[in-house]
């Protein structure tokens, strides 16, 4: 089997500058690059471009897969981890999930690479749905959501060189179990069941309520006077409003006293998470097979009545479904020719005794002698013993 390995960046703040497309083209000559994305996928070879300076020259998220078993996501944070380092540090080790911070400035970039061998992983077919993953795990790391920390920490754990039963869990933020919609996604990109949140959140408090949107906004708005408020204006007006929303966002957070994020201090093994994971999924796959059991009696009833309604009609007008039968031999294929034999059995069994028999045998025997090398005609009529 050959390597093969599928690299994306994507720009979610705003798109590059001319400068920074500039240097997103030298880094490699078969990658398809825009100002929004740069994607390319190698066989037998690898991407051998400067990763962190793409980063930090435009593009928010990295997101790479190889089937080999090496897979990694790596999102810019402009403006740093949005709580307290005595907090991220529980959930950051350094190592499956590291943090880089920027020689200048606030920003850095967080990293996501546990090691699988090869093997170990279910190879991807889409990979849109595991970035859409990603740019929604940033944004609420940007927002202060502890939820996406730990969301990271549960895909870094799943390390083949950690011991599930030695690896502790951090503390457990409110509501963890809520972020089915993306979180489940990133896990099943690592290999792990999106049912982890829910065993995650097992006897954790819901998150708490959020306020209105506007409300930190609107009072850091009236905090503002005149000369800067139409200096944000003129730069809304005339400049990168993406990149600019970014940061005034950023200095809205910074001016608000933050309440932290609520948690849950379980320390519970990774392995203890892994076992009632286990047991929700039996659980689950329990509770789909009973759905499509239900589904399929209630299917074939459905069938038998409709199958029942058309037994009525076929004693009235016999002759009319041997036209029918004819017809669909006529115009030849496979699936025709199980029809017609369906609709020659049923009209068997709505006649009924001899007779019903009779009428059944005598078309399939016309059929038979009229199509001799239909050899698929012959073979359904036989399966439903209406020929010797």
């Amino acid at each position: 089997m050959s390597e093969y390995q599928y690299v994306v960046f994507q720009a979610v703040d705003g798109p590059l500058n001319d400068k920074q497309l500039e240097f997103a083209q030298r880094q490699s000559t078969r990658a398809d690059v825009s100002r929004w994305s740069l994607s390319v996928e190698y066989h037998y070879s690898s991407f051998r471009g400067d990763v962190a300076g793409l980063l930090r020259r435009g593009y928010d998220v990295y997101l790479q897969h190889a089937n080999y078993g090496d897979r990694e996501i790596m999102l810019r944070l402009p403006h740093g981890i949005p709580v307290p380092k005595s907090v991220w540090s529980k959930y950051v080790d350094g190592e499956q999930l590291s943090w880089k911070k920027d020689a200048k400035g606030r920003g850095g970039i967080l990293s996501l690479r546990p090691f699988h061998e090869t093997g170990d992983l279910e190879h991807i077919w889409e990979t849109q749905i595991y970035l859409d993953a990603a740019i929604q795990v940033r944004e609420r790391l940007i927002g202060g959501d502890l939820r996406a920390l730990y969301l990271l920490w549960l895909c870094a754990v799943d390390d083949d060189y950690n011991d599930p039963a030695e690896m502790i869990e951090p503390p457990v933020p409110h509501g963890v179990s809520d972020m089915a919609t993306y979180g489940g996604e990133l896990l099943s990109f690592f290999g792990l069941d999106p049912l982890l949140l829910v065993a995650a959140g097992k006897d954790v408090e819901a998150a708490p309520a959020d306020e209105s949107k506007d409300e930190p906004l609107a009072r850091w708005v009236q905090t503002l006077n005149g000369q800067r408020a139409k200096s944000l204006l003129l730069q809304f007006l005339s400049g990168d409003t993406a990149s600019l929303k970014a940061s005034v966002l950023a200095e809205v957070r910074d001016s608000q006293t933050p309440d932290g994020w609520p948690t849950a201090d379980k320390q519970r093994s990774f392995a203890e998470l892994l076992q009632q994971t286990e047991v929700l999924r039996s659980a689950e796959n329990a509770k789909q097979a009973r759905k499509v059991e239900a589904k399929t009696r209630r299917e074939a009833a459905k069938a038998e009545r409709k199958r029942a309604d058309r037994m009525e009609e076929m004693v009235k007008e016999p002759k009319k479904w041997l036209r029918e039968a004819e017809q669909l031999v006529d115009a030849r294929g496979t699936h025709n020719y199980k029809v017609a034999a369906e609709i020659l059995y049923d009209l068997r069994e709505a006649v009924g005794g001899d007779e019903g028999d009779k009428i059944a045998r005598r078309h399939a025997a016309h059929l038979s002698k009229k199509y001799p090398t239909l050899n698929h005609l012959k073979s359904s009529l036989r399966k439903r013993g209406l020929l010797e």
